[in-house]
């Protein structure tokens, strides 16, 4: 089976968005007439595939995070053994709890929405669609701090990522904001081209499932976008098809040339395939892009 060059132009576009801005808007607003959490400092924003423009027509659900900024979990492991000294000084204890956070967010959503479409998940709290709207899955999250300066309590410089608490297993931090802002720097960088490839290639994943060549649950958006986001800036040429061939080329000799170890995870701040908190095996990517090489 080989694409088209039709394919490879239609495949750029990005999906609709009217119905996400609204279960956003929707669970923002369920949040913010809770009285128990507008006692608290916190932040709703956007995470994911609509957050970074690289949703297609099949990305059926939207990630909001809830995000507690007035206590948050540090990360000093970049600071000097001053700096690390300095901090643990200064340090106030937090006031809210991961897992009470979670449960004042949950209980504002089952205040507004009916019971039954509500489901708390393990890292999340789905709400489920109904006409006009799409699935949401709300985040309840700590800010994260990683401290790259601490001179003082009021100097002290950090990339804000999150902390998330599963019901069950070991807490997860990733860096949404960095992504986005990665993202939208890498797309000027590419000409306007690196978003529209990742929707390519998410299409063409698309196309392997309804073709059996990959199961369902393979390739994560979050998975194809951190690897095209090592891409170098000239291969995201304008042309549809060539830019397509040339990006998904690049990818399979890196991956299978064994430098997997050196690619960045889309927030700069992981190493894809040594320490980003998804657990992303190599082996496995090298597979799913040798399926899709296959289909152009």
């Amino acid at each position: 089976m080989v694409t088209t060059v039709e394919e490879h132009r239609a495949w750029e576009a990005q999906g609709s968005v009217d119905a996400s801005s609204r279960t956003y808007t929707s669970v923002k607003t369920a949040l913010d007439r809770s009285a128990e959490l507008r006692r608290l400092q916190y932040e709703v924003f956007l995470q994911g595939s609509y957050a970074n423009a690289t949703n297609t027509r099949g990305d059926s659900d939207v990630d909001v995070v809830v995000m507690l900024t007035s206590t948050y979990m540090p990360e000093t492991s970049r600071l000097s053994g001053g700096e690390q000294q300095k901090y643990a000084s200064d340090r106030i204890p937090g006031t809210t709890s991961s897992v009470d956070f979670r449960s004042l967010v949950e209980q504002a959503l089952r205040n507004y929405y009916d019971t039954g479409l509500v489901d708390p998940k393990n890292k999340c709290i789905k709400v489920k669609k109904r006409d006009g709207y799409v699935d949401a899955d709300v985040v309840p999250a700590m800010q994260q701090r990683l401290f790259t300066r601490y001179p003082s309590l009021d100097g002290a410089t950090y990339v804000e990522g999150i902390s998330i608490t599963p019901l069950q297993g070991a807490r997860l931090v990733n860096y949404p904001k960095e992504q986005i802002k990665n993202g939208q720097a890498k797309n000027a960088q590419a000409d306007g081209n690196y978003k529209a490839t990742v929707r390519q290639v998410k299409r063409l994943r698309r196309k392997a499932v309804s073709l059996g060549l990959l199961g369902a649950d393979v390739a994560p958006g979050y998975l194809l976008e951190c690897l095209i986001s090592n891409v170098p800036d000239e291969l995201f040429v304008n042309n549809p098809s060539e830019r397509l061939l040339k990006v998904m080329a690049y990818l399979q000799n890196f991956t299978s040339s064994g430098l997997h170890e050196a690619m960045w995870s889309a927030d700069r701040i992981h190493k894809l395939f040594v320490s980003d908190p998804g657990g992303h095996s190599p082996y496995m990517a090298e597979h799913i892009l040798n399926v899709l090489w296959d289909l152009l």
